[in-house]
């Protein structure tokens, strides 16, 4: 039999209104009751009727998604691991996950017809005529981007682009390349902003040459890296703003002729599924992609609660994982 929410106020001592107002998050109550009313709703596997619920009190316990269609599909797409950590934290609250593609920027029925509680939208690319109207029927977190008074969860891109030319420098590379699909990207282009810094503060000469932007779809690596054997003396050394890129990067250096590290040392970004297994197995940046969904999905839930007034801006420290294509040993 399902476990109803008597069960719960049962096992815990207090009343099914007590328990009601523990798991909806309204009304005073002091915290330690209410995490341990909602650990025990988790040990029995209660879950609300999100259909009765929805009718008597407008509360859906549905969260809706929205990805960019550009992400899709997701097999070995960034995003992944960020939706399985979000689904696995809503999952714990009690939550029901729908989930939507935003394609050509329209804003999604679930929302539209108020049919979640709140929205993560995930995406470098979604801007303002979106995410304005969303927020003003329900609560939004952006993941992976941000704005101006809209709560976010983004990686450290400036400070990982930073990490990944100072460790480069460190094996003495001067004509460092930086590469990326395209600069209509906010990620990429905060990376590109991290590298300029480092190689201006480091003293390094920056060289408009090296720096190559591709194009969304199948021919942006060799479209940038044909850029970049263009140049004259050849870069000892080559940034890339992703893993795919730098992946990229190095079979096309291969497919012409130069050995990757000895003649180009190459790093990448967000160090994806396929990063140690590549030859020569790629150094990249990490960007902590589960924690990225579960705290996105965590300061969502404490806005449909109505804690923490002000919008917050969540910036994830990322490391670098030195493998060999950079020049490092095994």
């Amino acid at each position: 039999m399902a476990v109803t929410i008597r069960d719960v106020a049962r096992r815990a001592g207090v009343s099914p209104s007590t328990v009601s107002r523990a798991l909806s998050g309204k009304g005073r109550m002091r915290p330690e009751t209410r995490e341990r009313i909602r650990k025990i709703a988790r040990e029995l596997g209660f879950r609300p009727n999100a259909h009765a619920r929805g009718l008597a009190t407008k509360v859906t316990q549905c969260v809706g998604v929205v990805i960019d269609a550009r992400h899709v599909p997701l097999e070995g797409s960034f995003y992944g691991p960020v939706l399985e950590a979000i689904e696995a934290t809503l999952d714990a609250e009690g939550y029901h996950v729908v989930f939507s593609v935003l394609r050509k920027h329209r804003i999604p029925k679930s929302v539209v017809e108020g049919r979640v509680d709140g929205v993560l939208l995930l995406g470098t690319d979604i801007g303002e005529d979106i995410v304005m109207p969303l927020k003003e029927r329900v609560p939004v977190v952006l993941v992976d981007n941000h704005l101006p008074q809209v709560d976010a969860v983004v990686g450290d891109n400036v400070g990982g682009a930073r990490l990944a030319v100072e460790h480069l420098i460190s094996h003495g590379h001067r004509r460092i390349a930086f590469i990326a699909e395209t600069l209509a990207d906010l990620s990429f282009r905060e990376r590109l902003a991290g590298y300029l810094q480092t190689m201006e503060e480091r003293g390094m000469p920056l060289d408009e040459g090296l720096i190559a932007e591709g194009e969304r779809g199948p021919w942006s690596v060799e479209k940038a890296m044909r850029k970049l054997l263009a140049q004259s003396p050849l870069p000892t050394a080559i940034f890339a703003a992703n893993d795919h890129m730098a992946i990229g990067a190095m079979r096309f250096l291969e497919e012409k002729g130069h050995r990757v590290p000895e003649e180009v040392a190459v790093v990448g970004f967000d160090d994806g599924d396929l990063a140690p297994h590549v030859v020569p197995p790629l150094t990249t940046v990490r960007v902590s992609r589960g924690e990225m969904g579960k705290v996105a999905a965590k300061r969502l839930l404490e806005l449909m609660r109505g804690e923490g007034a002000g919008a917050q801006l969540i910036v994830l420290s990322c490391e670098l994982v030195r493998r060999r294509s950079c020049g490092c040993p095994n």
